[in-house]
């Protein structure tokens, strides 16, 4: 069996290289500067800045009013839209001048909360405001004290509206302000001494001190706390996504049993908890976490069963008919939920994931639910997704997140009941100027937390394993299904009536899709396994949804964590990526005139292939490299090549992924992700100095091969800790590599954060080398590349139980 194994070749590092972008003399070298602001103080803005001042302290004065708690001190915030990216410069002169001090940028740092920090500089701004609105027609901003307000788009207020975004009775979080002022203890001490005195069933953690969550509460009880507790700065529902299985199959025993090896990983599933139905006794965990104090093994919707079958089977329940399968995983029930919308008790989950991982040392974890509001197109990263990126990154672990299901009753009643043109698929999915009054396309944007950067989000695609084509309401069955959702993303859209000029052709949700099943005949559906006990659809049913695609993808991560136990998690991640593939669209008739970016945004990397993520045919070879890097650095990773290439006339292909996890930074969405590491193919230098000065031609390989990932605007682009390329090596390259080629990764980090993120940063390298035959004297790749490459190989603990016994 051709195993992957890690790359141990001697490599080298420089501890600096040139910044330049596409280094090499490129058209992209011209710096994009923002210069959005007007010149001219125009007289339509005038009136904006004169309504929007009314509205501010309009709002400002019923805040005030509202209240009924005393404070010595007060938090007021203002939120400003601004033309252009609000950068470090900006953030000094607008609190020297202004006494604004930055605690939250959205919009991709266009706009941006601040609270009042001085009220004495405030008054600067109010007395700017006035000298604006007042000027003389034609007054230009350039040299005057008031020309930092050419950059505002508009201001406003934050009062209690502006915080409550829920009024739901059960399942209340309570999102904080973060800031060691003392002001900011002694509301949170008061709401604390507030929520006892009044018998509030409340769970929070000190090691998730951004939220709060309260289990049942009356609409007025938040208004009160919206109206007086200024550090709650927004007030959400936890209430998960209503699970409706649709449940239709036949009533027969299970007829298979389930083995299980010893050392197979173990599974967290995150659900409504697992019952022990007969096949899946042996690999349920007697130890688990039950929120409901219901019993972990009592499943009332079925939904955890379903997708604790789904983990522990794979897809090898609907490839290969069998009496005997061998389990993927065991499992660990942690029980969130008795019914399908109740609420998440998140602050107590984010806990137990961590005690699952210290305890039992649990890595993998599903999740296949999710808060049902779709995401707003360019919406900043929630704080759910924000705790979990912080677990990922500490714990070294993984969680499996479906993106969550556009509403079956909603979507049968778009295509049935309300016909439109823009209800059609996949128009359906994103069409902005849609003239439909029932259905806006941002309803089909993913849920929170699917948007979490150091897990993995996964949506469905509308097959379900079957040889006939069984979908339904989709088009077909190789099609994302219908009531998947895509990524929130649209880079077309203006921000503060800007065009965004920083894309990032990498970061997308979902990470990937797979098998779902297609609403609505129930032949569409995938199998599930079902409770005997059940009043109807005994042992088996058919259900559909991305519940179902999460952790079929799930599975596979156990199975390569079976065969390779000690890899990291993102080397995980990483060999999922560098498996997954996908039709063009251009092979998919209702995508083949759509924007790639449509495509990919329900897509993601595709669909991982099982037959690339364990094992190599003779043709290829995988290399591992778990390594680190700091900033500013440079490492490069030499690879030999077999001396019969040359002759070959084969061309060679390079798959590689990248993936590394990262400590997310709160409340600001272009800093969330704050490192950048990215990677080349290159031909190999001895000198590995001469990437302090070098452009990209001293060492390229041919043009089309390029970095896979820009850095150029680094404090103004966002990146992606997700990272895949393709490069072909043609017959004709092969006499300027002399038998070898390199990997080079290098390391940046924005210029605000270089303090904190002065130290070793990992990552995760997947090397997929691929001979493409089109010759058939041809070597073994495998065999040959391990003869001239140093290598380490990835001991499976399986394997050496078995040879102790021997």
């Amino acid at each position: 069996m051709n195993r992957h194994i890690f790359l141990n070749n001697d490599r080298s590092s420089h501890p600096k290289f040139n910044r330049q972008r596409n280094v090499g003399g490129s058209k992209k070298n011209v710096e994009e500067i923002e210069d959005n602001e007007p010149k001219i103080i125009q007289e339509f803005q005038k009136e904006r800045l004169r309504e929007f001042n009314i509205s501010f302290y309009t709002k400002q004065k019923i805040r005030n009013k509202a209240r009924s708690i005393e404070f010595e001190q007060y938090i007021d915030l203002i939120k400003i839209n601004f033309y252009n990216t609000f950068n470090s410069d900006l953030k000094q002169k607008f609190l020297s001048k202004y006494g604004l001090a930055p605690i939250e940028y959205k919009a991709f740092n266009k706009t941006v909360i601040f609270e009042i920090y001085d009220f004495g500089l405030f008054a600067n701004f109010k007395e700017h405001i006035k000298k604006v609105v007042d000027s003389p027609h034609g007054t230009s901003y350039n040299n005057k004290d008031y020309n930092l307000l050419a950059l505002i788009y508009k201001f406003e207020f934050i009062d209690s509206n502006a915080r409550i975004f829920t009024y739901n009775k059960k399942g209340v979080l309570l999102n904080f302000i973060e800031n060691i002022d003392s002001k900011y203890d002694i509301q949170k001490h008061a709401l604390f001494t507030f929520l006892t005195n009044n018998e509030f069933n409340f769970s929070y953690s000190e090691r998730h001190e951004s939220i709060l969550e309260i289990q049942v509460i009356k609409k007025e009880e938040i208004q009160f706390i919206a109206d007086n507790f200024d550090i709650v700065r927004a007030i959400t529902s936890s209430r998960t996504q209503k699970l409706n299985p649709g449940y239709n199959g036949p009533i027969r025993d299970y007829e298979f049993e389930i083995d299980v090896l010893d050392n197979i990983t173990t599974v967290g599933i995150i659900d409504t908890g697992v019952e022990k139905i007969r096949p899946l006794k042996s690999v349920i965990l007697n130890e688990n976490i039950d929120h409901t104090e219901t019993g972990a093994f009592w499943d009332e919707v079925g939904h955890g069963t379903m997708v604790a079958g789904l983990t522990v089977l794979g897809d090898d329940f609907y490839n290969i008919i069998k009496d005997r399968y061998i389990a993927k995983a065991k499992i660990f029930v942690i029980k969130v939920l008795q019914q399908g919308n109740d609420p998440l008790d998140i602050p107590r989950l984010l806990n137990d994931i961590k005690f699952a991982k210290d305890e039992y040392g649990i890595r993998i974890f599903n999740m296949s639910l999710v808060i049902p509001n779709a995401k707003k197109y360019n919406e900043s990263f929630s704080s759910f997704a924000f705790e979990l990126d912080k677990i990922a990154y500490e714990q070294d672990v993984l969680i499996f997140i479906s993106v969550g299901n556009f509403n079956s009753d909603s979507l049968k009643s778009l295509v049935d009941d309300e016909s439109h043109p823009d209800h059609e698929y996949p128009d359906f999915f994103y069409k902005l100027d849609s003239t439909t009054i029932v259905h806006t396309c941002e309803d089909t944007n993913i849920c929170v937390p699917s948007e979490s950067l150091n897990n993995i989000s996964i949506g469905a695609l509308a097959g379900n394993f079957e040889k006939d084509y069984n979908s339904d309401i989709t088009p077909n069955e190789i099609y994302p299904a219908y009531y998947t959702r895509k990524f929130h993303y649209d880079y077309s859209q203006t921000i503060n009536t800007q065009a965004l000029k920083q894309k990032n052709k990498h970061l997308n949700k979902p990470d990937f899709v797979f098998f779902g099943g297609d609403l609505f005949d129930e032949k569409s559906g995938l199998e599930i396994l079902r409770s005997p006990l059940a009043t109807s659809d005994k042992f088996y049913g058919r259900s559909s949804g991305t519940s179902l695609a999460a952790p079929l993808v799930t599975s596979y991560a156990a199975e390569i964590l079976n065969e390779y136990p000690n890899l990291k998690t993102q080397t995980v991640k990483a060999l999922l990526i560098n498996s997954a593939k996908y039709p063009s669209k251009n092979a998919l008739p209702h995508f083949k005139y759509k924007s790639e970016s449509l495509l990919k945004s329900l897509i993601g990397f595709g669909i991982p292939r099982k037959e690339a993520l364990l094992i190599n045919e003779n043709n290829s070879i995988t290399f591992i490299v778990e390594d680190s890097i700091k900033i500013n650095e440079i490492i490069k990773i030499p690879i030999f090549l077999p001396e019969y290439l040359k002759r070959s006339g084969n061309k060679l292909q390079f798959d590689i992924s990248l993936c590394y996890s990262f400590m997310p930074i709160k409340d600001n969405q272009l800093d969330y992700l704050p490192l950048h590491i990215s990677f080349n193919l290159i031909k190999n230098i001895e000198d590995i100095t001469i990437f302090e000065t070098a452009n990209q031609s001293d060492y390229s390989i041919k043009n089309s091969i390029s970095w896979s990932e820009d850095h150029f605007g680094i404090d103004n682009r966002q990146f992606s800790n997700s990272q895949f390329m393709s490069y072909r090596i043609q017959p004709t390259d092969f006499n300027i590599l002399n038998d070898m080629t390199s990997i080079v990764v290098r390391c940046l980090a924005k210029n605000e954060h270089l303090d904190s993120l002065n130290h070793s940063h990992n990552f995760s390298l997947i090397i997929k080398i691929t001979e493409i035959l089109s010759n058939e004297n041809t070597g073994n790749l495998y065999l040959e590349m391990l003869e001239v490459n140093e290598f380490i190989e990835i001991q499976n603990n399986n394997d050496l139980d078995l040879e102790a016994e021997n």
